[in-house]
C-alpha cells in the first residue's frame, strides 16, 4: 500500500534542501566582503574599510530560499494531518482542513471538537492537544513556521546579514609590534570602518564573520536563520513521526472495541 505520508515528507526532504542551500550561501557571505586600507583625511590614521558586492541580491536570494523552506516545511504539516484525517476522520474533511494552528489551547480544543475529533478520534485528539501542542506557549517551532508562512505570503521575510564582526585584525604598532585583535558584533549595515592610532599600520586586514538571522516584525525576529531552520525541521518530523503513530494507536483502539 502506497505510504499516505509520503508527500509529507517529500515536503520536508525539500524544506531540508533549501535549508543546506541557506547554509551554503551564509558560509560564502564573508567572501563577498572587500577590505581595503584608506587614509583618514582629518586625522591621516588608516582605517580599514569592509564594504559588501551586491548587498541587495544577497538579501533577496536569502530572502526567497527561506520563504521556501518555510513554505515546505508548513506543507509538510497540512500533508501529515490530511493524511491522518482521511484514514482516522474522512468524514470530517472541510475545504479549509489544515494543520491545526491556534493562538491558545482552549481555541485548538475547541477547533477540535467542533470537527469532532474528540469524539471520533480521542487518540488523536489527545496527541494534538497534549503532546504536540501546536498553540501559544505550546511548540513554539510550530507556531513559528505557521506564522512565518502566512507572513511569507504577503512579503518577504527578509533576512538580516549585519549582524557582524571582524575577526584576525593585525596591526603594528609604533614600535614595530604585532598586535592581533577583532571587533564586537554589530547590527549596523556595511560598509564597516576599522580606524587604528596615527603611526599604526595594517598588517592584515581581518575578514568578516556574519550570523543571518531573521528581520524585524517576525516572530523569530534577532534569532540564527540556518539554526532555528534545522530546529524547524527537526520538529516538524517529529510531529509527521508522531501523527504516523496516531493512526497505528487509533486504529488498534478500534480493532479492540470492534469499530
Amino acid at each position: 500500500m502506497t505510504n499516505p505520508f509520503a508527500g509529507s515528507h517529500l515536503k520536508l526532504e525539500r524544506a531540508n534542501q533549501h535549508i543546506a542551500e541557506l547554509k551554503t550561501l551564509v558560509s560564502l557571505l564573508p567572501s563577498a566582503y572587500i577590505a581595503t586600507v584608506e587614509i583618514n583625511p582629518d586625522g591621516g590614521n588608516e582605517v580599514v574599510k569592509h564594504d559588501i558586492r551586491n548587498r541587495d541580491k544577497l538579501i533577496s536570494d536569502i530572502a526567497l530560499i527561506l520563504g521556501d523552506a518555510i513554505h515546505n516545511l508548513h506543507c509538510a504539516l497540512d500533508h501529515a494531518w490530511m493524511a491522518t484525517l482521511k484514514r482516522l476522520a474522512s468524514a470530517h474533511i472541510g475545504r479549509q482542513t489544515k494543520f491545526p494552528v491556534y493562538p491558545s489551547r482552549d481555541k485548538l480544543e475547541a477547533a477540535l471538537r467542533g470537527r469532532e475529533i474528540d469524539r471520533v478520534a480521542p487518540a488523536l485528539f489527545d496527541l494534538v492537544v497534549s503532546e504536540i501542542q501546536p498553540y501559544g506557549g505550546g511548540n513554539d517551532s510550530i507556531c513559528t513556521v505557521h506564522s512565518l508562512d502566512i507572513d511569507d505570503k504577503h512579503i518577504l521575510v527578509l533576512p538580516v546579514i549585519e549582524l557582524a564582526s571582524i575577526q584576525g585584525i593585525k596591526i603594528e604598532n609604533e614600535r614595530g609590534e604585532v598586535e592581533s585583535g577583532s571587533t564586537w558584533a554589530t547590527a549596523q549595515k556595511p560598509p564597516y570602518y576599522v580606524p587604528i592610532p596615527l603611526g599604526w599600520h595594517f598588517k592584515e586586514k581581518g575578514k568578516v564573520t556574519i550570523t543571518v538571522t531573521f528581520g524585524e516584525g517576525t516572530t523569530s525576529h534577532g534569532m540564527d536563520m540556518v539554526e532555528m531552520l534545522s530546529v524547524f525541521s527537526i520538529q516538524v518530523l517529529g510531529v509527521v513521526q508522531s501523527l504516523e503513530n496516531a493512526i497505528l494507536i487509533e486504529l488498534g483502539r478500534r480493532a479492540k472495541i470492534g469499530t
